[in-house]
């Protein structure tokens, strides 16, 4: 195995789509600025950027990563807009689209993942956010803050304390 694909590394890989996805940032920046960004152009670019960004940080939720692009994207198309004056409409659907399309065989790979291991288990259960301690039953709901070992509900506690 002497070919250069047999030594690859996902590390490699992730470093490179890092300087991909920059070089790539940077031309959709000086399309939008001169607006000389087509739609064809912005859908080609919006596709590559979303692809090598879910690349370049394999650490961090791909939805965040897609919505964080959505953001910027339709940023540069607001400057771009008060620059030239009109807002492109066409150009700004084409990349939301084009984003929608990268995260929906995520979604579905997903789904099949899940499907896989456990098929019945319900999807509100299945919240990837809400590390489980011990089992679900002790676990308080996600918008119930912890409690703190300081701070004490009950009036006898400050009783505890004294005699100590």
């Amino acid at each position: 195995m002497d070919a250069l694909f047999a030594r690859i590394t996902p590390g490699h890989i992730v470093r490179s789509a890092r300087i991909g996805a920059l070089l790539i940032a940077f031309v959709l920046t000086a399309g939008y600025v001169t607006d000389r960004l087509s739609i064809e152009l912005a859908g080609v670019g919006s596709f590559s950027l979303a692809v090598l960004t879910l690349l370049a940080l394999p650490n961090q939720r791909s939805s965040e990563l897609l919505g964080a692009l959505a953001i910027w994207l339709t940023y540069a198309e607001f400057m771009a807009a008060i620059q030239s004056g009109h807002f492109n409409l066409w150009r700004w659907a084409i990349v939301l689209a084009t984003l929608s399309l990268v995260i929906v065989p995520i979604k579905v790979q997903h789904l099949r993942q899940l499907a896989r291991g456990n098929p019945y288990r319900p999807l509100g259960e299945l919240d990837r956010r809400v590390w489980y301690a011990a089992t679900p039953a002790t676990t308080p709901a996600p918008y119930a803050p912890a409690t703190f070992a300081a701070i004490s509900f009950d009036p006898n506690a400050d009783l505890a304390f004294e005699g100590a």
